[in-house]
């Protein structure tokens, strides 16, 4: 009941719109007892995805039925014909049409003479196949042999109707599922991806150093737009590109990811009140409007995609955009915990004031955001809610398209990019049938304390005031009382779900990410408590799960999640247990809480603010590695920042080299004890534990070394100053000290 119930209500609306025939009161049966009551006709000559549409109904009616229906060229007598394309009869495009001239619109038509599946192109007719399996009760929760689900059912049949559908979205793309391109398929996405980094050509700073952006006095690797060259020779390559591909109507044109921007005349001094950044974003729509000039004498319908993205996200305030310039609003400095329904979330909504900004100027809008935590390793998180609620919204607002970047950790992102890519096709369905459905296809009678699983999880983000990247805050919302309830929720589905069943074989699934997410945070609590051994035992355990997810198909923990792991937790990790064992001694812990004091002008070193003396009535308590910046009100702070403190270090260690650690830096340090400066001893480790030396460690969180053997005093009060130039931008929300610190003593 629960399936019909759905279909009804995905045929129903402005996207979708069914009618039942009144000419026959049965259903029309597929198969019969087992055997074949259909046949499947080609044309002569089908298109590739008209053939995958034949085969697609064939493998999955023999799965469920155990019929094999026939693929013919002619109908065969006395059988059903399930016509597959074959010509579209004006008739049938005049009413796809009436609904939407999207090419991957469709009509599924139900009646006593046979089925015809029929799309404004060969990809409507696909999407149309995968109607029809839908309503014969078959889903593909998720990629991978687990993902697809097919009940048994000796009869097979389908209801008269006359079904058009198409979709609310011109593009509705999931990046980086490329390893299961069938999946997303049959969830109907599809259309022309927009936006990309770069420009239209190349060139080398090293050669032609004037057209490139320039910073403290050389090149950056980002071509001047406001060069001339850099214009004619864009404008040149638009021009190829459109004589190569004439029916395309944008070109995907944008900075190179990264800064590197510099200063220029075409920037119109507008300050982005979040980041405290300069937006570059009028000198790009100069540009664009200067290159649209000379490629609309050719094509005058052409038109620019562009990231607005980073410091090109603001709406311009001198330059009036061309109508051919499509921003692809991409807001990756934005909270991603929670959707533009959330009350403690000003960021999401101020996310949609800057899509309104840009409709304002005559832009078409597309949407390029991000359906996970970026830069998170992979534990427990969850985006239905937030899915529900800003996919309809976009519908609302005018959003032509989305192409939404995700990194799936499939234990837990599974039903959040099932239900995106079904509100991505009609915003307007109704996201509690369609997960309820998922829930019971997916998991069967274990269902319930699944979908109590991910109530639980999705109501400690939409609750949790926190909004920083990676992970530093998921101690604060996957609290023990939170996952001692999702394991008790886990632990009752694996009761119910059938020992050697695909239904287990799903729990198991949940199972895995369960305890990744667990053994996560045993690492960060560890690292915390200045447990360096009990750390390392679990991050080595996080490290072998992630290689154990490799070989399941789909990969549990998608590629760079599994990178983030080591990029962000293996430097500190690694280098806490080593300079506390084999010898080497923990000589004196640093405290969570130091004094702290901004200083945005960089007057600190001139002031003599690493002097012990040094007057401290203005300087505030701060947190380090238990709460960072953005929940401490410096979500965007841009500039030198100062902390202090003061630490004994035991006489008995007299004699031996005392090192300070730094566990955690965003993003680059000095350090003071006693008035005295300390020397760099080295930043980061690699894989195999070896120093590295500033390029090539991670830039975000990676341990900073200093040699304090000639500077710190015995059994008494040492004063440890730091300052912390958090100069680069990045999408973390981080900044200042991240991770806890110590001084440590060298094996005699």
């Amino acid at each position: 009941m629960r399936r019909k119930t759905l279909a009804t209500h995905l045929m129903a609306g402005a996207l979708c719109v069914a009618a039942a025939s009144t000419q026959a009161a049965d259903p029309l049966r597929l198969t019969l007892d087992g055997r074949p009551n259909a046949v499947i006709v080609l044309s002569d000559k089908p298109h590739p995805d008209e053939e995958l549409a034949a085969r697609e109904i064939a493998d999955h009616v023999a799965r469920m039925s155990g019929a094999a229906l026939p693929v013919v060229r002619a109908t065969a007598p006395g059988a059903t014909p399930i016509y597959v394309g074959l010509a579209l009869t004006p008739a049938a495009a005049e009413h796809i049409a009436m609904r939407g001239n999207d090419p991957a619109s469709f009509l599924l038509s139900v009646r006593p003479d046979g089925v015809r599946l029929a799309g404004l192109s060969p990809q409507g007719t696909l999407f149309a196949a995968y109607e029809l399996l839908e309503q014969l009760g078959v889903r593909w929760c998720m990629p991978g042999p687990l993902g697809t689900v097919a009940p048994p059912q000796k009869t097979l049949s389908l209801r008269f109707q006359e079904t058009v559908q198409c979709p609310a979205f011109s593009h509705r793309l999931l990046q980086a599922i490329a390893m299961d391109t069938t999946w997303t398929r049959r969830l109907r996405a599809g259309g022309t991806s927009y936006g990309g980094h770069g420009l239209p050509f190349k060139a080398d700073p090293k050669q032609q150093p004037d057209l490139f952006c320039q910073e403290n006095g050389r090149p950056t690797w980002q071509l001047r737009v406001s060069h001339p060259e850099v214009l004619s020779r864009t404008g040149e390559a638009m021009l190829a590109f459109f004589r190569k591909n004439p029916s395309a109507r944008y070109i995907s044109i944008s900075p190179d990811d990264g800064d590197g921007l510099g200063a220029d005349p075409w920037d119109a001094g507008d300050v982005d009140p979040y980041t405290g950044e300069v937006s570059v974003t009028d000198r790009y729509i100069r540009f664009f409007n200067l290159a649209l000039e000379q490629v609309h004498r050719e094509f005058p319908d052409a038109g620019i995609a562009f990231y607005a993205y980073g410091r090109c996200m603001r709406v311009p305030v001198r330059e009036k955009p061309n109508r051919r310039i499509l921003p692809v609003f991409a807001p990756i400095d934005m909270c991603r915990l929670h959707g533009v329904d959330n009350p403690i979330c000003p960021e999401r909504r101020a996310v949609m004031q800057i899509i309104q900004d840009w409709q304002k100027l005559g832009c078409e809008v597309a949407y390029r955001g991000y359906f996970f935590n970026l830069a998170d390793q992979g534990l427990p998180f969850s985006m239905m809610r937030q899915i529900r609620a800003e996919l309809p919204y976009f519908k609302k607002a005018g959003i032509i398209g989305c192409r939404v970047e995700c990194m799936p950790i499939w234990g837990c992102h599974a039903p959040s990019l099932y239900l995106a890519l079904k509100l991505m096709w009609n915003p307007e369905a109704d996201s509690a049938a369609i997960m309820d459905d998922w829930f019971a296809a997916f998991y069967g009678p274990a269902a319930p304390p699944v979908k109590a699983y991910f109530e639980i999880l999705e109501d400690a983000f939409y609750k949790a005031d926190y909004h920083t990247g990676n992970v530093f805050d998921f101690p604060h919302i996957l609290t023990p009382p939170v996952m001692a309830a999702l394991e008790a929720r886990v632990q009752e589905a694996e009761k119910l779900a059938p020992a050697g069943s695909d239904y287990g074989g799903r729990v198991a699934i949940l199972r895995f990410t369960q305890d990744y997410g667990r053994v996560n945070l045993e690492m960060m609590a560890a690292l915390n408590a200045f447990d360096f051994a009990g750390a390392k035992k679990a991050y080595d355990r996080a490290a072998d799960m992630v290689e154990t997810s490799k070989k399941h198909d789909p990969v549990l923990i998608s590629r760079q999640p599994g990178r983030y792991l080591k990029r962000f937790w293996y430097g500190t990790v690694q280098t806490a247990f080593t300079y506390t064992t084999g010898g080497n001694e923990l000589a004196a812990r640093l405290p969570d809480e130091w004094l702290f004091l901004k200083d945005a002008d960089a007057r600190g070193v001139e002031s003599g603010w690493f002097r012990p003396e040094t007057d401290t009535a203005d300087w505030k308590p701060i947190k380090t590695y238990s709460l960072s910046w953005s929940d401490q009100g410096l979500r965007y702070y841009k500039g030198d920042a100062w902390y202090r403190t003061t630490v004994e270090v035991p006489v008995r260690l007299r004699g031996r080299a005392i090192n300070l650690w730094l566990g955690g830096v965003d993003d680059t340090p000095s350090a003071w004890l006693n008035g005295k400066e300390l020397p760099l001893r080295r930043v980061g480790v690699d894989a195999k534990g070896a120093p590295v030396l500033g390029k090539g460690a991670a830039p975000i969180g990676r341990p900073w070394e200093f040699v304090a053997t000639d500077a710190v005093e015995f059994d008494r009060p040492n004063v440890l100053v730091v300052r912390v130039m958090n100069r680069t931008m990045q999408e973390l929300g981080t900044g200042g000290l991240t991770a806890p610190a110590m001084l440590w003593a060298e094996k005699p």
